[in-house]
């Protein structure tokens, strides 16, 4: 997006929408001094040519909740009303992706943890770093269901992002540079590593797959 100075935490591209094969969706974002993102998500996409799919209207919803396993199938995470995403809201994406024949997964976090991106990500195709002491046991038997390798992160290490990392396609990830468990079990898995210092970052409250933004997602 464009910079605004009055919304510092747009870095976090990841909340104000998510893309989809359909196109974008907006989100609807819970705090006050980040809805302005929403707006900017907009332009962004409308200046850019992709299509917007939908908008989140039933609630609260945040992109850090919106999980994409595998092509087809989506994990959605929501916290309630002392949280960033509301039921209804994940409610109203399952009924869309559905619709669309993908496979859907909602899951009930604690708000501690704010998005389900902190604690769940996908790797590789079949590989995913997983916070076990985090995540409910029926998300990680759904994930092991579907073939998907885990690789376990440290509850100490969410707290500090270390969960929080991006896929780059082609057994490439990013990941920040203190994530050190994940990094090792990572390359011992044959990943290449990309790990920045974003610890000047990370104190606002998102790491670096809150950071990033697909701008295209293939239907396959």
């Amino acid at each position: 997006h464009a910079p605004d100075a009055e919304l510092p935490y747009q870095v976090f591209a990841r909340d104000s929408s998510v893309m989809t094969p359909f196109g974008a969706i907006i989100t609807s974002m819970a705090n006050w001094w980040r809805r302005g993102e929403n707006y900017r998500a907009i332009e962004t996409y409308e200046r850019l040519g992709i299509p917007i799919y939908d908008y989140v209207t039933a609630g609260t919803f945040e992109g850090g909740d919106f999980n994409v396993i595998e092509p087809g199938t989506v994990l959605i995470g929501w916290e309630g009303d002392e949280g960033r995403s509301q039921e209804g809201s994940a409610l109203q994406l399952k009924s869309w992706f559905e619709a669309e024949g993908w496979e859907v997964k909602l899951t009930d976090i604690d708000p501690f943890y704010v998005h389900i991106d902190l604690m769940v990500v996908m790797l590789a195709p079949k590989l995913a770093a997983v916070c076990l002491e985090s995540t409910d046991p029926e998300v990680v038997d759904w994930l092991k269901s579907k073939s998907i390798e885990i690789i376990t992160v440290p509850f100490q290490d969410t707290l500090a992002l270390g969960c929080n990392v991006v896929s780059l396609g082609n057994d490439r990830i990013l990941l920040p540079q203190q994530s050190l468990v994940l990094k090792e079990k990572a390359r011992a898995h044959g990943l290449e590593i990309y790990d920045p210092d974003v610890s000047m970052i990370t104190p606002g409250g998102g790491g670096v797959h809150c950071m990033c933004q697909a701008l295209r997602r293939d239907p396959g």
